[in-house]
Parts: structure tokens; sequence; C-alpha cells
């Protein structure tokens, strides 16, 4: 099985290709060019550079949120756009749940949290067995007071990772002492070849599904709605 994969939820945008759970091609691209600007032309690199087209691939799927909701819509509407002409089956990934693939398996818990501004952060939080994750509980938002506060009623240790993880490093080894630790710097960021592992396992139980039902998974309204809505 091939999966093809795009991940522009954050500041790295990134595409690959799995084929029966091996990387085959990958292209990572983080200089702050927009990520309208680098997402066609990278597709178009690593599909020429690894000798592959899309039409081969049996199924296509994205970062679906939270994340920025420009770069979420780029992605989507990009593998929509594929998915449609192509005929081909897609499946939407969480970027939590991809997230936490960066570091799996790791002996304990792993969080996933992304820095939503203003002290308030996405969260999902994981256990891993025979490299299987399983979410524990529903994804997160809120502070992340309250983050570390569910943490804390926890006893096992815990891996960091996302951008939230950076921010609010000092929080959490305050707050966790040598509970705490975090991913390495490259692993931190979202990457497509985490949304194609967790994208293969979903296809493998026949989670696939249409074009039309994909849809960004936000958790929380966009700051443009959240204003319009308060000068209602």
């Amino acid at each position: 099985m091939k999966v093809f994969a795009l991940d522009t939820s954050g500041e790295n945008c990134s595409c690959c290709v799995l084929e029966d759970a091996k990387v085959i091609a990958d292209f990572n691209i983080s200089t702050g060019t927009t990520h309208s600007e680098t997402l066609l032309p990278m597709i178009d690199e690593m599909l020429k550079f690894s000798h592959l087209s899309l039409e081969e691939m049996d199924v296509l799927t994205c970062s679906v949120g939270p994340g920025s909701f420009t770069g979420l819509r780029i992605g989507i509407s990009t593998i929509k756009g594929f998915a449609l002409s192509l005929n081909k089956p897609v499946i939407g990934v969480s970027t939590l749940d991809a997230l936490a693939q960066n570091v799996s398996p790791f002996e304990g818990l792993i969080c996933s949290v992304l820095d939503a501004k203003n002290d308030n952060v996405y969260a999902g939080i994981y256990t891993c067995k025979s490299g299987i994750l399983n979410r524990q509980g529903d994804y997160q938002t809120g502070t992340i007071d309250e983050l570390i506060s569910t943490l804390q009623s926890t006893t096992e240790s815990i891996m960091f990772v996302g951008d939230g993880s950076i921010s609010f490093q000092d929080k959490f080894r305050s707050a966790l002492k040598e509970r705490a630790h975090f991913a390495p710097l490259h692993l931190t960021h979202q990457l497509s070849t985490s949304v194609a592992k967790v994208a293969f396992d979903l296809a493998q139980n026949g989670k696939v599904t249409t074009a039309d039902s994909l849809m960004p998974m936000y958790l929380k309204k966009s700051q443009a709605e959240r204003e319009a809505e308060g000068h209602e």
C-alpha cells in the first residue's frame, strides 16, 4: 500500500510517500515562505526524483488540525483536489496524533502539545503499546495550567512533543520534575511521515473516506470568528 501524505499545519511544510510502512520519499522545508508558494513545487520535485506519480497512490492523507488555520486549508484543499481528480480515498489525521507518532514508542505517557497563544494549548495524551498509539480521553483545549494539573494526577514519565513542549518547557519541568522528558528538536514539529504512518494504520483497518468528507479539525474558532462574535 502506498500512502501519499502532506502536513501544512505548522511552520514546517512537508510531503512524503510511505509504502507498506516504509518511507520511500520525504521532502521538508521550513524557510518562512508560505505553504501556498512551496507545497506544489515540493510535491512535483519529490515525485519526480522518486519516479512516482499520484496515480500510483492507494491513499491520500493530510493533517487536519489543530494548527494554522491558513496552513490547514492549503493542505486539505490540495488533498481534496488530488483525490477528486484521481478518484482516490482519503484519510484526515489529527495533528496531535501525528505528533505523538514522532516519539513512539515511549515507555510512559506521550503528550502532544501545541501552543495556542495567550497561555492556551491544544493537547492529546497517549500511551503506546506494541507500536500502537492509544489516546487517553478527548483532545484538550484550555490553559497550560489546566493541562499541567491533569498531568500532575498521573505518576508516569511523560514525553512532550510539539511546539508547546518548547514554549512551556520551564513550566513542565517545574511542575513535573524528573517525570518530564522532551522530544529532540528534529522531532518536535509536525512531519508528513508521521501523518502517513497514522494514516497507514487507519487504512489497514478500513478507515478511509472520500474527499467530500475531509474537513479541518480546529478545536476552537479562529481569532477573526471570535472577534466577530464579540461584536454581535
